[in-house]
């Protein structure tokens, strides 16, 4: 959905600040520094700036390759032998534009728009869905909530207009006025929102629009947008209580008062099955999906500190990376936490944080850390030592890091 009037809770991770820093900070461009041991254990110090080799080559090891690109959009590929190799020239910024006139939905690769009066979602330059019926409207700025998945489409015309839903290449008909597509479970069922007067109602329906139940009534919008994607289930919290969903069958995870909250938290899900619950004051569990707790981290201070609570765990959900980053200082501890400890072991420290986006990205059991103006690290969970990429190459900044 595009135009979702609801807001993710951001000021439980600090964001506001966030944001603000780093606009402020990402036009200042630092020479490149080390990483500093702090009180790292020896066994997992990183290397100093004497062990880096220049520009070709850097130190070997790396589980995979990582593709590099530079600010002049030249683009490399760290290989595990420690080369540094060119990855041939990719036109622009390597992201797809839709179609003029259309707009990205919550699927991949996925847009729809508005031609002479029909809704179309497509994929690439391909239509995948077209209305039977034409509407009077013009562009897709009229929709005020779509959706497409492989089971069906859905649209609705206007704040409180009429919702429409068709099943996978079939017609669409007209299921209710004021309710808002959010999206498409993976079972197949249409999740949908609708204000009324006691607050927010919460539905499933069928591809062809029919209702198969309604999750719950009475929402507050915090409520509402609270719920996460974890695995195949849609995690909400309705009345202090987390549910899961699978888009059919319902089912309570865990009270918000057994979990220790007294106000109202938010859902993240982190990968590897697991959710965190993170409330505004910082207060943090980790569940697994069939809601015991999988670790209760310990916050910093709530001030002069900044991004705890942004969470990514590896693809087995055995361990969780995060960061906290000293606001006075901009420098950032990168910690690994495992199942049942309050504090995660410290394996990295940066001088320069990168609090704009997430930071993280697991290939198994290494984690891929990218910080604030082209330093990243490559990070092994077993405890030796992290691995530095290169800063720059051939002069020029590095950009952006992922694994390729």
């Amino acid at each position: 959905m595009r135009r979702l009037v609801t807001l993710r809770a951001a000021a439980a991770i600090g964001a506001v600040a966030l944001i603000a820093s780093c606009t402020a900070r990402s036009q200042d461009i630092h020479p490149a520094i080390p990483p500093t041991n702090g009180d790292i254990p020896p066994s997992i110090t990183t290397a100093p700036s004497s062990q880096i080799p220049s520009l070709t080559r850097m130190q070997p090891g790396l589980p995979a390759a990582i593709s590099l690109v530079t600010s002049d959009k030249h683009h490399f590929l760290a290989l595990p032998s420690g080369r540094i190799e060119p990855a041939g020239e990719h036109n622009g910024s390597g992201q797809m534009l839709p179609p003029s006139g259309a707009f990205w939905v919550d699927g991949p690769r996925t847009w729809v728009r508005v031609a002479g009066g029909h809704v179309e979602f497509g994929q690439g330059r391909t239509v995948v869905w077209r209305s039977r019926g034409t509407y009077n409207i013009a562009t897709a700025d009229a929709l005020w909530s779509d959706a497409y998945s492989p089971a069906g489409a859905a649209f609705q015309i206007g704040r409180r207009g009429p919702l429409y839903v068709a099943p996978s290449g079939g017609a669409e008909r007209r299921v209710a006025l004021g309710e808002w597509a959010d999206g498409w479970t993976r079972s197949g069922t249409l999740l949908t929102l609708a204000k009324e007067a006691d607050g927010f109602a919460m539905r499933l329906r069928a591809a062809d629009g029919s209702l198969v139940r309604t999750l719950a009534t009475g929402l507050t919008t915090k409520e509402i947008d609270a719920r996460t994607d974890v695995g195949n289930n849609v995690l909400y919290l309705a009345h202090g209580t987390i549910w899961r969903t699978d888009g059919h069958t319902v089912g309570a995870m865990a009270s918000l008062s057994s979990l220790g909250f007294t106000s109202q938290p938010s859902l993240y899900g982190i990968g590897g099955g697991l959710v965190e619950v993170l409330g505004p004051d910082w207060h943090d569990v980790i569940l697994r999906r069939d809601g015991s707790v999988f670790a209760e981290p310990t916050p910093p201070p709530t001030t002069g500190y900044a991004a705890f609570g942004v969470n990514l765990a590896n693809g087995s959900g055995t361990t969780v990376a995060y960061e906290i980053v000293n606001e006075s200082s901009w420098r950032a501890t990168v910690y690994l936490l495992r199942e049942g400890e309050t504090k995660g072991t410290p394996v990295l420290r940066v001088p320069h944080a990168n609090p704009c986006d997430s930071p993280f990205s697991w290939h198994g059991s290494w984690l891929l850390y990218r910080s604030l103006n082209g330093s990243s690290y490559a990070i092994p969970s077993d405890g030796t030592r992290p691995l530095r990429l290169p800063p720059r190459i051939n002069g020029e900044r590095v950009s952006s890091a992922r694994w390729a």
